[in-house]
């Protein structure tokens, strides 16, 4: 949905013959707007001299006049201003038309984590499928969004190659063979090590050392050959069972060990898929994977700080991880025939009718179509026929379905059924299909009747805990909280594992709320954080033990507490030197105002002229000079300055630490430039657009809890797109208010905003 930010509406001229029909509408577009948006100049891709009924029937353009009306965005300041009650009579008049324009929710496939989830509720195996399904676009916030769901033939390809990974690993012909191979320290490898005199990787005695001393990720991988540096190879799918003998050491908290798949003799692109905590004491660990044919293990030690990056011959000096043995055995299969073979094949002697019928509904919940369903059976019965076992059969008619549109589209009624509803609320609450408990109340109408029981149910249930990092991961960008740095030159103090821990605090903080039925208030700001114990001590507060996070009460003169006051989201809107006001403004006005702050695509931008300027509020003032940015940094840039008193990874300064790279040693033996540092002063006060002065965290805090309302609601309508699969606009704000409104003698809480957006009736229609 397109909104204007820019001063592109709104002047004077007179009315031309063909904008007639609804007298009060094109009275005040012909004195207020055709001087910009006639047909001489129509600034921001809008055009008004024309039919007011034509105009009336662009929901995306009547989004847009009265979203900017309703700001006060336009007509423009140095224009003629109509009277107010004139402005709000025509918002009155463009919202009735909107509500009119129920917004449908567009088809919908399964998204990346909704298929992985799926697969393994349907089959009770772990898949990942990060190699085999392109990852989702993201617009507006989420990847849900159907408008996005388009099928490429490089898409169509990847689900036809992801569906016959799955059939051969759900339907094999025999009991995979089991096998245990066994590796010491002979069979170790680290990352070349050009350093000597104990830096580096390296084998101490009967032990491999990872330090972190690289000026690359280091790692210790495996082969199976002590004379060979062939890394071992996991040779078939299933579930692997890892023995570690390690220890870590000079560490008096612990350190973290991180799983990889990859390369370890080329290891840039690592994927790391499990981190396992080592605390101080600890001999080693168990741990159980599911991994693919082809996959290549390798550690990495996760919570090193990379002190230097220097090629000098010098001894580490800190926290190593230390290795002696490795055991892995699988792939392990508990009982033959898999569950997922009983769950497919629950009768020995199936018809060609049967087993599509029975695939079918597992996968699905509802029968195929006539003539669809006559093409899956020819399917089985020419796999049959040609003396296919029943295994072979299967596995054809399950790649056909889960190549579907049957199965990757979600099917929506303009009024929902009874299972469209049940999927609907599992794909919101568990990103996955729904039980046999919720089929069930919802094919007895219970779940239409009265939601709350079901709800509360999945919310107690373990798998919530996907909605949770999948809601959090994308509306709060958790996943970006490590794409700069810190730089370890200017950040000596921060532990790669402190960050880990920051791009966690928003999520636990989001279940910690849910779980206790917390006020969405504590978004905003609260007396206590969640935090871990590498949280605790980044931030000061009383220890906590464990990786694991737990509420700790603040200070009283403590300035923690809120979305806004986590390092995680400092350091997300920074790079790796320096804090980003604008980003830091426009975070908020999206995230929790849920505001569209985009330029039009039209609009000229030029940079300003920063010449003679000698701080970053001189230099990012400029833009509000500009006329094409100063209505969107008028909003922006007090709410992103009022936050300068933290540096780049959400610590508090007093001043900035500009950082100039020096020319590079020219002597060959450093990576690393020099740095010079210089001080310069911070000045964070500005006005928002209705006067109020922001300056540091607390005021700023304040002037969003005087928000509240319109944050609580920019919230409400994050969750709504997230159940919905689709932006919100002016026609979901009945759904927004009904909800804002039926929480509020519930002091806000979160969890009675779920229960009130699934029990609005709009949550039952397309």
């Amino acid at each position: 949905m397109m909104r204007l930010r820019w001063p592109i509406l709104l002047v004077t001229l007179v009315l031309p013959a063909t904008l007639r029909g609804e007298p009060k509408l094109g009275q005040f577009f012909a004195q207020n707007c055709l001087k910009c948006h006639g047909s001489e100049e129509h600034q921001g891709d809008v055009q008004l001299d024309r039919p007011v009924a034509d105009i009336l029937a662009d929901g995306e353009l009547l989004e847009t006049i009265a979203t900017v009306l309703e700001a006060g965005e336009m007509p423009p300041e140095d224009a003629p201003q109509p009277p107010s009650e004139a402005v709000a009579e025509v918002v009155q008049m463009l919202q009735k038309r909107i509500l009119n324009q129920r917004p449908v929710n567009p088809l919908k496939r399964l998204t990346r984590a909704e298929y992985t989830h799926t697969m393994r509720d349907l089959f009770g195996v772990e898949f990942d499928f990060d190699g085999l399904l392109p990852p989702d676009h993201v617009e507006h916030g989420f990847d849900k969004f159907g408008e996005l769901h388009l099928m490429s033939p490089h898409q169509v390809m990847a689900y036809l190659k992801t569906a016959r990974f799955i059939a051969e690993r759900v339907l094999p012909d025999a009991q995979p063979t089991s096998r245990t191979w066994e590796f010491d320290v002979r069979h170790f490898h680290g990352s070349k090590n050009f350093a000597t005199g104990g830096g580096g990787d390296y084998r101490d005695g009967d032990e491999y050392v990872l330090t972190g001393f690289r000026p690359y990720r280091s790692n210790l991988h495996f082969s199976i050959d002590p004379e060979s540096h062939d890394q071992f190879v996991i040779p078939s799918f299933g579930v692997y069972r890892l023995e570690v003998t390690g220890r870590a050491d000079e560490s008096n908290e612990g350190e973290v060990l991180g799983i990889n798949l990859g390369d370890g003799r080329h290891p840039t692109n690592f994927r790391t898929i499990r981190r396992i905590p080592m605390p101080h004491g600890s001999k080693g660990f168990v741990t159980e994977l599911t991994l693919k044919a082809g996959d290549q293990l390798a550690f990495t030690f996760d919570s090193a700080r990379v002190p230097g990056r220097s090629l000098k011959k010098k001894p580490h000096k800190g926290p190593t991880l230390r290795f002696s043995h490795l055991t892995v055995t699988g792939p392990l299969t508990e009982k033959w025939p898999t569950a997922a073979i009983a769950t497919l094949l629950p009768k020995p002697d199936m018809t060609p009718t049967e087993l599509v019928d029975h695939i079918a509904m597992l996968l699905t919940q509802r029968p195929l179509a006539g003539e669809d369903r006559q093409a899956f059976i020819e399917i089985a019965r020419t796999q049959a026929q040609a003396g296919a076992s029943l295994n072979a059969t299967a596995r054809s008619v399950l790649i056909a379905l889960l190549t579907s549109p049957h199965f990757i589209y979600k099917a929506e009624s303009p009024e929902l059924t009874d299972v469209e509803r049940a999927y609907r609320l599992s794909y919101f609450l568990w990103n996955s299909v729904p039980d046999t408990a919720l089929l069930t109340a919802a094919r007895s109408g219970e779940l239409a009747n009265d939601p709350a029981p079901q709800v509360e149910r999945m919310l107690k249930d373990a798998k919530t805990a996907r909605f949770t990092d999948d809601f959090t991961r994308q509306w709060l960008q958790l996943d970006k909280v490590d794409d700069f740095g810190p730089d370890v030159r200017v950040f000596k103090n921060v532990r790669r594992m402190t960050v880990d821990s920051m791009a966690r605090e928003g999520r636990e903080l989001f279940r910690h709320m849910l779980e206790n039925e917390l006020s969405m208030e504590h978004f905003i700001d609260s007396d206590f954080v969640m935090a871990n114990d590498r949280l605790a001590r980044f931030y000061g507060l009383p220890a906590v033990e464990g990786d694991a996070f737990v509420p700790v009460k603040l200070p009283g003169k403590s300035e923690r507490g809120g979305l806004v006051a986590q390092a995680g989201f400092l350091k997300l809107t920074s790079t790796d030197f320096a804090t980003s006001p604008i980003h830091r403004g426009s975070w908020i006005l999206k995230n929790l105002y849920n505001e569209r702050i985009e330029p039009p695509a039209d609009v000229l931008i030029n940079e300003p002229d920063i010449r003679g300027t000698t701080t970053v509020r001189e230099a990012i003032l400029k833009h509000q000079q500009l006329e094409s940015c100063s209505r969107c940094h008028s909003k922006i840039d007090p709410l992103g300055f009022a936050l300068e008193y933290y540096d780049p990874v959400g610590r508090k300064r007093s001043e900035y630490r500009h950082v100039e790279e020096l020319p590079v040693n020219k002597d060959g033996t450093t990576f690393q430039k020099t740095l010079k540092f210089t001080k310069v002063p911070i000045d964070a006060a500005m006005k928002l657009p209705d006067g109020r002065e922001v300056h540091d965290l607390p005021t700023l805090k304040a002037a969003l809890m005087a928000d509240k309302e319109r944050i609580l609601k920019g919230i409400i309508g994050k969750l709504i797109s997230y159940a919905h699969g689709r932006d919100v606009t002016r026609a979901d704000r009945p759904h927004i208010d009904a909800v804002f409104e039926s929480i509020a003698q519930e002091d806000f809480s979160l969890r009675a905003a779920i229960h009130a957006i699934v029990a609005h009736p709009a949550f039952g229609r397309k």
